[in-house]
């Protein structure tokens, strides 16, 4: 960085500096990382006036004597100073322009008997927060960085309000679905809402997701997942091990709960999936109730409301062929460590994982995470856990330059780390980035619109109720 000060000085003093009538005068402009310099030079009894707009952001220089020579403008190839320009105004004064791309903080200015300094920082945070009913508190930021603007909103949820419940929405309610933040919000009478887990194209959570104890889908590369139950609050990477067993002791392991059925799968659906299994022709369905084979089919076999149904591809239908209607079945999983034996009704995953006790712990690679998640910066959801038993769920806008350019997951971890978390995870991002309070969106979705999602997060005040 001090290299990269060190040729834009040099380049600008060379670019902006000139003689005139007047004596040695001369500009010299300095772009840093966290701040933009101006010095201009002046002779005795000289004086600069310095002022500023905000809409759009100007940094202004007015004086009468001109110190600069004729008309210029110059481009400047930076995230927040675009343009610097002078020019003799029609009084005869003089007037120099520093635009930028967004809005800073005010200039700091220093009046020196030889020199006059300007100081515009590119490293802000304005923030406010707000009550939204007793246990909920909203917060809302406009920061900047070297990197460039962004907007954060932040949800602060006391878990420990008995008024207060947090809960999981599946789109339509089911796997195959997809659905708006604010449609499930407002179907459960929830007084805010974010995005949640990952998704398939056709809706599918991609990795764990439970509902009131309820196994939806299983864990995905051992994951880092949210757990919540009464007085209840994890953060882990979750893995999962089931297995079916036949009358005689013969086992073989379930791979898949709830999603496409694939080479060698022994995939269990339940009627979350939705009517039938969709499954092809290529493998072997046996419908379950009550711990016994009720029938067998050989694709898109109706899923039973109180029951289930195993389909097989390969060794795992040659396992499933050997039964026969009135066959008795045993369905056994568990997740590891074994979060409902905790307690542990609401789950979700996510990933990859930010802060582990306080410390920033991010591991994209161990759960592999793909370079479009891992790399770069882009709009981000995130959760986490205070040490005074706060969730905080938060969003960042991205993808809209002078903005909100959005957040690499370090970037993330730092932000959930500075708003009190000690355990905290990352969301699904990108156009699925929604935050939502009293049915209204409340960040700006970088596709434009709301994108409906497979999954949300709810926050329901139970004395809003009517």
């Amino acid at each position: 960085m001090k290299y990269q000060r060190f040729i834009w000085s040099i380049f600008l003093l060379l670019v902006l500096s000139t003689t005139t009538g007047y004596g040695a005068q001369s500009m010299t402009l300095e772009i840093e990382p966290s701040k933009i310099v101006l010095e201009l030079a002046k002779d005795e009894g000289q004086s600069y006036r310095v002022w500023h707009t905000t809409s759009p952001m100007k940094v202004i220089v007015d004086s009468p004597i001109n110190p600069l020579g004729p008309s210029q403008e110059v481009k400047v190839q930076d995230v927040a100073l675009k343009v610097v320009r002078w020019s003799d105004l029609a009084d005869g004064t003089f007037r120099l322009v520093l635009e930028f791309d967004y809005l800073l903080p005010a200039p700091v200015v220093t009046d020196l008997s030889d020199r006059i300094v300007v100081e515009v920082s590119k490293e802000y945070v304005q923030a406010n927060e707000q009550l939204v009913t007793p246990g909920v508190r909203y917060g809302h930021q406009r920061r900047a960085s070297s990197a460039g603007p962004n907007i954060v909103n932040y949800l602060k949820v006391d878990t420990l309000n008995p008024r207060i419940e947090l809960k999981l929405v599946l789109a339509q309610d089911t796997v195959l679905g997809r659905e708006l933040v604010s449609s499930m919000a407002r179907r459960s009478q929830a007084v805010a809402a974010v995005n949640g887990a990952f998704f398939a194209q056709d809706g599918r959570p991609l990795g764990l997701f439970a509902i009131d104890g309820e196994l939806i889908s299983e864990p995905y590369a051992r994951r880092t997942a949210l757990g919540l139950g009464p007085d209840l609050a994890l953060i882990e990477a979750v893995g999962f091990q089931g297995k079916v067993r036949l009358s005689g002791g013969e086992e073989f392991p379930i791979t898949g709960i709830n999603r496409l059925r694939m080479q060698d799968d022994l995939i269990l659906y339940t009627r979350r999936y939705g009517d039938t299994t969709r499954t092809n022709i290529y493998g072997w369905d046996v419908v379950v109730i009550d711990g016994i084979v009720v029938e067998i089919g050989q694709g898109n076999t109706v899923i039973p409301a109180e029951g289930f149904v195993l389909s097989g591809h390969g060794a795992a239908r040659d396992f499933l062929a050997a039964l026969d209607v009135g066959d008795e079945i045993t369905v056994e999983y568990a997740l590891e460590p074994d979060w409902f034996a905790l307690g542990v009704e609401q789950i979700i995953g996510g990933g990859p994982r930010l802060l582990r006790d306080g410390a920033i712990d991010i591991t994209g690679e161990v759960e592999l995470f793909q370079s479009d998640i891992l790399v770069g910066r882009a709009p981000r959801t995130a959760i986490g856990f205070t040490a005074d038993h706060k969730l905080l769920l938060v969003t960042v806008n991205g993808r809209q330059p002078g903005i909100s350019v959005g957040m690499t997951l370090t970037e993330l971890a730092e932000l959930m780390l500075e708003l009190g978390a000690v355990n905290a995870m990352n969301l699904d991002g990108g156009g699925s980035t929604t935050m939502v309070i009293r049915n209204r969106v409340l960040n700006l979705p970088s596709d434009g619109i709301e994108r409906p999602v497979s999954n949300a997060i709810v926050v329901i005040a139970h004395e809003s109720r009517r």
